[in-house]
């Protein structure tokens, strides 16, 4: 099967929720096991992104980053900007959802740039968002707001209802960064009115619940609890959170009984403790340390220090380990509370984590205003360079046409001069016919001569070696036994041996003579009687038995005495070398016609065969092959062990 078409069908199946994720792995394994081994060029675009997103739902985000780094490679390499764009944005998003946000904001913004390069603004927009994004979550509000304003104007222009959501909620994130809490609860009401529009989105309830958390975090942080438990409250009639979404019902309630806490209700403890217990059951590290701190502060307003120190140094802990250092500063100050012994010591370690959370911010930054302004400049280098080549385009092209213009006009004039010159070769061609054809004639008279005159020769030495010197070497021979006899030597072996020798010499002499003397293929003379009396010599001494199959389609008078003659000895050759070593009982001669100008002959024989790969001394085969090439044909031979032998021949004429 093709690979490119094999990669597509593994990748569906891979994408198919029916399978279980253990076969969805599989087939996503096999597929980039076949695009790695497969030429770069016929592997498109969209099969590495299709690929790379299974990996991502299968929760795989190396073999994500992988993938989206090798599309991204290709796509630099052969300057396809379209490829840049999406493996750009595949390995942002791998930094982002790993917390990575300096790479992923690099990322990010190169995706942007060659989004807009594709004249892909929307794309672009929708990017940016998600770079004002990470500026909040380094309290660069001001940044985050300036680049999701302009995100939202692109969106409303394009109508891109997502889009616009994800800016209002942002801009509510900004806001509220900016202690800005009016503002901000104005934003997030409008994301709610905008989900109106996202009903068909498959995460229409994430999408409904998100800003109406956001609401309810502000509340908390104006110190309105009630009005934040009565917005978590409307959360919760919108699913069975508790059932479909764990971790969702967690940081609900935890909202819920945070404030209920602040306002004096003694039984938010109890759901604290169910809290982290779910929590722990899950393994949800912010669930955690939220709870351990909202526990801690609640043992804090009870004076139960031991506890309260308990929790919160706990919560300290893991907020340290895994770098949430927010929630740690949060975990110092209430530290300082319940142990008014170490205050210096806690109130240090507050004053150095939240310098050290400055300089770090200030750092990001000053970092993202960089890659800012070097991605910028190089897209504008690139921009340039993009003109300039264009430029010179037009100018290659304005050269090109002339060039071509003048061409035509020297082509042309070449081709009228050259028709005057060749009507002038024509003229001389025909007289030169004329001349051709009367020196032709006289050829063919010349060669009708010499032919006669050999076959006049050929009669004369014919009977010159009959008649002479036959006759003179019979006379010697007869000569030669008189006087053997009349000496008593008649029978002496070496004298009887000679003359023995010189009648097997005139025996030759005779035969020679003899074919000199007949046209053994003459125009008249039976092809296919020469073949049979060929069969006929070979069976009176031997015990093989020969069969004869010749198709009445071929006409023997239209095929000249060369092919003739050459067909005779090769089938006088094979039919000696079959005599001699096939071991052969049956032999069978085929001939038939094939084309209108072309003949067939196979031989075969039932003999011990042999081995066509090893190389044979013997010249018999060569002399065929040799006959065979002169007559512009075609020679096969097949033969195995015990398995006889078949010649084919395939002859034009």
């Amino acid at each position: 099967m093709n690979p490119v078409k094999n990669i597509d069908i593994l990748i569906k199946k891979a994408s198919d929720k029916n399978n279980d994720i253990y076969q969805r792995t599989y087939f996503a394994n096999k597929a980039d096991s076949i695009i790695l081994k497969t030429n770069n060029d016929l592997v498109t675009n969209d099969k590495y992104i299709k690929l790379a997103n299974v990996f991502f739902e299968l929760g795989n985000k190396n073999k994500y980053h992988s993938i989206a780094n090798q599309l991204y490679k290709k796509s630099k390499f052969i300057n396809n900007n379209k490829g840049i764009s999406e493996s750009t944005y595949c390995i942002a998003n791998y930094f982002y959802v790993s917390t990575e946000y300096d790479s992923a904001f690099f990322y990010f913004k190169k995706s942007e740039n060659a989004f807009i390069y594709n004249n892909d603004k929307v794309t672009a927009a929708f990017i940016k968002n998600l770079r004002a994004n990470i500026l909040t979550f380094k309290k660069d509000y001001v940044g985050a707001e300036k680049l999701s304003v302009e995100a939202l104007k692109i969106a409303k222009e394009n109508k891109y209802d997502l889009l616009i959501y994800n800016c209002y909620l942002t801009l509510g994130n900004s806001l509220t960064g900016l202690n800005n809490y009016e503002k901000a609860i104005e934003y997030y009401k409008k994301a709610i009115e905008k989900t109106n529009d996202l009903k068909k989105d498959p995460q229409y309830l994430n999408l409904k619940t998100q800003p109406y958390n956001y609401i309810a975090d502000v509340y908390q942080k104006n110190l309105e609890y009630k009005k934040s438990i009565t917005i978590v409250n409307q959360i919760l009639q919108f699913d069975n959170f508790k059932k479909n979404d764990i971790a969702m019902y967690c940081y609900l309630t935890n909202t819920i009984s945070y404030s209920k806490f602040k306002l004096g209700d003694k039984s938010s403890l109890n759901q604290f403790k169910e809290i982290l217990k779910i929590g722990d059951s899950i393994d949800n590290i912010p669930i955690q340390i939220t709870t351990k701190t909202n526990i801690g502060e609640y043992y804090l307003t009870q004076h139960d220090t031991f506890k309260a120190i308990d929790y919160l140094k706990d919560a300290q802990k893991i907020a340290h380990k895994n770098n949430i250092f927010e929630d740690e500063l949060k975990i110092l100050k209430l530290l300082e509370q319940a142990n008014p012994n170490l205050l210096n010591f806690y109130s240090d370690r507050y004053i150095k984590l939240n310098d050290s959370l400055q300089d770090v911010e200030r750092a990001t930054r000053d970092k993202f205003a960089r890659i800012e302004f070097e991605t910028d400049e190089i897209t504008n280098q690139k921009e340039i360079v993009s003109k300039e080549n264009n430029l010179l385009n037009k100018r290659i092209w304005i050269i090109s046409v002339f060039g071509l213009l003048s061409l035509l006009v020297i082509v042309l004039w070449f081709m009228n001069k050259s028709q005057k010159a060749k009507t002038r070769e024509l003229l001389l061609k025909q007289e030169q016919q004329k001349a051709n054809e009367a020196i032709y004639q006289l050829m063919i008279d010349q060669q009708q001569q010499m032919e006669e005159g050999k076959n006049i020769e050929k009669q004369r030495i014919s009977l010159e070696l009959h008649d002479g010197v036959m006759g003179k070497l019979s006379a010697v021979r007869l000569n030669l036994y008189a006087a053997l006899y009349k000496e008593n030597l008649i029978e002496n072996e070496v004298f009887s041996k000679q003359i023995d020798e010189i009648q097997e010499v005139e025996k030759e002499i005779r035969t020679i003579a003899h074919d000199l003397s007949s046209k053994l293929f003459s125009d008249n003379a039976n092809f296919i009687g020469i073949v049979k009396e060929l069969f006929t010599k070979i069976e009176n001494h031997s015990q093989i038995h020969f069969t004869l199959e010749v198709s009445e389609a071929v006409n023997w008078d239209l095929i000249n005495n060369s092919i003739k003659i050459n067909l005779y000895r090769i089938l006088q050759e094979a039919l000696q070398n079959i005599e001699k070593y096939a071991n052969a009982k049956n032999v069978c001669l085929t001939m038939s016609l094939i084309e209108s100008n072309e003949i067939n002959i196979v031989i075969s024989d039932d003999g011990i065969g042999f081995d066509t790969n090893k190389k044979s001394n013997g010249i018999g085969i060569k002399n065929m092959k040799a006959r065979i090439v002169e007559l512009n044909g075609k020679f096969n031979i097949k033969s195995e062990l015990h398995q006889g032998t078949e010649i084919n021949l395939t002859i034009p004429f």
